[in-house]
Order: structure tokens, then sequence, then C-alpha cells
């Protein structure tokens, strides 16, 4: 498991109020990589959504599948 850093090449889209998953303007994610085999998709358990300018939207744990279309880069933050 892989502790990293994920940008992404546009925000994602969430569902406002209630049935948000992710909050509105979310354009980094950082979690852990459980496998770090990455084909066409990125899974990846969040611990912190950020927004453009890096500031923290919500510490809220989340799941997601990010198809590899949706991310620009991922840091690697503890290798």
């Amino acid at each position: 498991m892989s502790n990293v850093t994920v940008f992404l090449r546009t925000a994602l889209f969430s569902l406002g109020g209630d049935n948000a998953h992710v909050p509105a303007g979310t354009m980094v994610l950082k979690g852990t990589l459980p496998e770090p085999d990455v084909k066409g998709s990125l899974t990846l358990t969040v611990s912190e959504c950020l927004d453009l300018r890096g500031k923290s939207l919500s510490k809220e744990s989340v799941s997601l599948i990010l198809p590899m279309s949706k991310v620009d880069h991922i840091l690697l933050t503890d290798a």
C-alpha cells in the first residue's frame, strides 16, 4: 500500500448538499493506493480532498475508482 497525492486534470463532479461524496472543486486527493498495479483506472482510498490552491476541503474518508484519463499525475509520498 502506497501513500499518494493524486493531481486531477479537472475537478471531480459530485452532487451537492447531503448527496455529495466529495466537496465541489476537488482537484487534489491525498490517500492510499491499495494496489500499485494501475491499468485503466485507479482505486484510491481518499483521506483528504483539496482544491486547486491546495486548501483542504474535507478529511472525510471515501473510496473512489478514477479513470486514468482524469489523472494528471501521481506523487508517491512515502517513496
